[in-house]
């Protein structure tokens, strides 16, 4: 539900900010990407946060932000109200979906993570996929704004009747304050460079597309959509053939997949394309999260997710403001080199520190099983 929402605004953003704010395409690129330069500040916290608060504590915080921010893009308060409700709405996902994550993490069995993760990510890109409809279907900024506030006031009723486990370490909690532990930097910038794609996916694909013609209106769709199925049929091949594996082989078709959509000039390539994308896109994460679970202890699990993820949430602003000024400039197709040069650094940075190659312990499972 609260990535519906998130996803609803998607396709409605560009036109409104270009069409009826009449913003240039640096300022459309700054203000999409707003929500994700300081959902990286809110994932540094909101991981111990979690770690220190709860699970339940931090995701009801971040969907309260997220309700407060579809009163912001409601357009009696202009390009200012957009600019400050993408900071509301990015710090509140940045919460919402930390808790999350780390809760999944919490519930699975160790020998199961990327298939749990995949199933959970199931339900975020079920939102996501649904949203560009339900954004469609509205047709108007302000029904999408009302919509982002109901629904993240139905979530927030619903977590707050959950119950929450009792956490898993048994000393004090860590103390709230930003925390990226070591074994993190490296697949936070692998994930990173793979994940400009999503800038160039959400910002540009939709204006792209209408810049070439009719036809491709469902082609993010076409994108959430094949990230939807693949996380939730294919979420436990990190675990079975490996996360390096399946790391790679999403890298290869989310480059290919870039590369298309930047060639062809049909629009029936173009969404299957933005599938294959989708396809690619699909890998990266759990795979890497994989990685990182592996290599901290329980105590400190929200705030190494939380910390990955904000690599995500860096590159993704930071995509954004350069696609923005590169489509300013060279026209909308330089946005998608752009995403597939980036993707292609990913694999080169995974390739060179070997990510993903250290097996699991042998006893893992049994060891946390019993809460060692």
């Amino acid at each position: 539900m609260g990535m519906l929402a998130f996803g609803a605004m998607i396709p409605l953003l560009p036109i409104y900010l270009r069409d009826q704010l009449h913003s240039r395409p640096l300022m459309i690129g700054f203000v999409i990407g707003l929500s994700s330069a300081f959902a990286v500040a809110g994932r540094l916290f909101a991981g111990p946060t979690a770690d220190a608060k709860g699970r339940k504590f931090t995701f009801a915080v971040g969907i309260s932000l997220c309700a407060c921010a579809g009163i912001l893009y409601l357009p009696v308060f202009g390009l200012a109200g957009v600019t400050l409700g993408r900071v509301f709405h990015g710090v509140g996902e940045a919460f919402f979906m930390t808790a999350a994550v780390t809760w999944v993490v919490d519930l699975a069995p160790a020998h199961q993570r990327a298939q749990a993760l995949g199933f959970f990510a199931s339900g975020v890109w079920g939102g996501l996929s649904l949203g560009p409809l339900a954004g469609q279907m509205f047709g108007d900024w302000q029904y999408a704004s009302f919509f982002v506030t109901g629904s993240s006031l139905v979530v927030f009723a619903v977590i707050w009747l959950t119950e929450e486990q009792a956490p898993l370490h048994r000393h004090a909690p860590p103390p709230i304050k930003m925390n990226i532990p070591g074994s993190v930097w490296v697949p936070g910038f692998v994930l990173g460079f793979a994940n400009v794609a999503y800038a160039a996916m959400a910002g540009f694909l939709v204006l792209l597309l209408r810049d070439r013609g009719p036809g491709g209106k469902f082609a993010f769709a076409s994108f959430a959509v094949c990230v939807l199925f693949t996380r939730t049929l294919l979420g436990s091949l990190p675990d079975r053939m490996g996360p390096r594996k399946t790391l790679f082989l999403g890298l290869a078709m989310l480059i290919a997949g870039l590369v298309l959509i930047a060639i062809t000039r049909n629009s029936t390539v173009a969404t299957f394309a933005s599938a294959l994308v989708g396809l690619g896109y699909s890998f990266p994460w759990p795979s890497l999260a994989v990685v990182v679970v592996r290599s901290v202890g329980n105590n400190e699990r929200a705030s190494a997710l939380g910390a990955l993820n904000a690599f995500f949430d860096l590159f993704v602003s930071l995509g954004a403001l350069a696609a923005g000024a590169l489509a300013g400039t060279f026209g909308y197709t330089s946005v998608f080199w752009l995403a597939a040069a980036s993707a292609g650094c990913a694999a080169v940075i995974a390739w060179v520190t070997g990510v993903g190659r250290q097996t699991p312990v042998l006893g893992e499972v049994a060891l946390e099983e019993v809460g060692v």
